[in-house]
């Protein structure tokens, strides 16, 4: 490996985090992952292509895919191994999104609440990461931006909501646009226009909801927070999952679940809560699901409703005695979207419901 490479990976192995080698040695966070990363795929490598490396002078194996190593007696062909980097990065982003995070002081409890009401804050598609410019989808989009509208769009429906007992906090999947520096969906693998270094968008993305959720727990007597994968942030979600932990260890009214993956639910009274990305089955397979998978909580309640996003346009149904509902995108078109004549609109809500009588007010907030 290279002396830079070496020099980062010998601070790695003591423990430091990226951003404490960053300080160390004077660079930025980027380049010492792009360091660490170089010097994982050298450690990977067969000890035959280092000593082939070290023949003609060669250091640095990040740019080197294949090859041939030949001797007096043989030749032979070489594949290095499949690129563990993305893999890499996004623990080490992990680790970075809640390393030293203080914890939030204890919010003061509102005074007034009422008893019997909860109030859920949808967040689906925020795409935080994503870059978009007017003259190609209509609206420019950027970090900074991402952080303004949905921070302002969750006042506005806090603002406008009752004093509700408990909230919800539902971060609803593709909370980030990429799931590692890579700027890949991690499935298909299409290439994403990206704002921002992978490490920016997760610190934005944990400030975002953060302010969401001190904005609800101001307000409301507890908080429930439930973050779930989509698909662009199939890994990524759990830095913004575990930071948020981490944040409000201190602040008992506030539950950020832990249990991660790709469904929440709960019971609420006579309501029932769910909600999937809606990446993966359609709506009428997830209600089968919802109904045998709880089935205990199913036939104690007599209101159930479910939301999810993914397709960012609004769509409502009655399924089988659920209200099934797609929820708009936080997130504005990018140019794919706009490219493929995409016209959905950019919104946020609150709904509210009563334990014994379901919904009972709703407050829509345009972006």
């Amino acid at each position: 490996m290279t002396p830079k490479q070496k020099e980062a990976w010998d601070l790695h192995i003591t423990g430091m985090s990226g951003r404490a080698i960053a300080k160390k040695i004077g660079i930025n966070e980027s380049n010492v992952r792009g360091r660490l990363n170089g010097a994982r795929k050298y450690l990977d490598s067969d000890a035959a292509i280092k000593g082939a490396m070290s023949s003609v002078g060669m250091r640095d194996v990040s740019p080197l895919h294949s090859g041939w190593i030949k001797s007096e007696g043989a030749s032979l062909y070489f594949q290095m191994p499949r690129d563990k980097s993305a893999n890499a990065n996004v623990a080490e982003v992990v680790r970075e999104a809640f390393n030293g995070i203080p914890a939030c002081p204890p919010i003061p409890s509102p005074q007034e609440f009422s008893g019997g009401l909860l109030t859920v804050y949808p967040i689906f598609d925020a795409h935080i990461g994503m870059r978009a410019s007017a003259h190609e989808s209509g609206e420019d989009m950027g970090n900074d931006i991402a952080e303004r509208r949905i921070t302002g769009g969750i006042g506005q429906c806090v603002a406008s909501s009752p004093a509700s007992e408990m909230a919800v906090v539902l971060i609803g999947g593709d909370a980030l646009h990429a799931n590692d520096q890579t700027a890949m969906t991690p499935k298909s693998k299409h290439v994403l226009d990206v704002a921002s270094s992978f490490a920016d968008a997760v610190d934005v993305a944990i400030r975002t909801f953060a302010a969401c959720i001190e904005m609800a727990a101001a307000k409301h007597r507890s908080v429930i927070v439930s973050v779930i994968q989509g698909n662009h942030d199939r890994d990524a979600y759990l830095s913004i999952m575990y930071a948020l932990r981490e944040r409000y260890r201190d602040n008992p009214r506030i539950e950020v679940q832990r249990k991660g993956g790709e469904f929440f639910v709960m019971e609420w009274g006579r309501v029932m809560l769910a909600s999937h990305h809606g990446d993966k089955a359609k709506a009428e397979r997830l209600v089968m699901h919802m109904a045998d998978e709880w089935a205990e909580m199913w036939g104690r309640t007599r209101y159930r409703f479910y939301f999810t996003g993914h397709m960012h346009h609004s769509k409502m149904q009655d399924i089988g005695g659920v209200q099934v509902e797609q929820m708009r995108a936080a997130a504005p078109r990018d140019a794919y979207a706009a490219s493929h004549s995409y016209s959905s609109r950019s919104e946020l809500q609150a709904i509210t419901y009563h334990r014994d009588n379901g919904e009972v007010s709703r407050v829509k907030v345009s972006l």
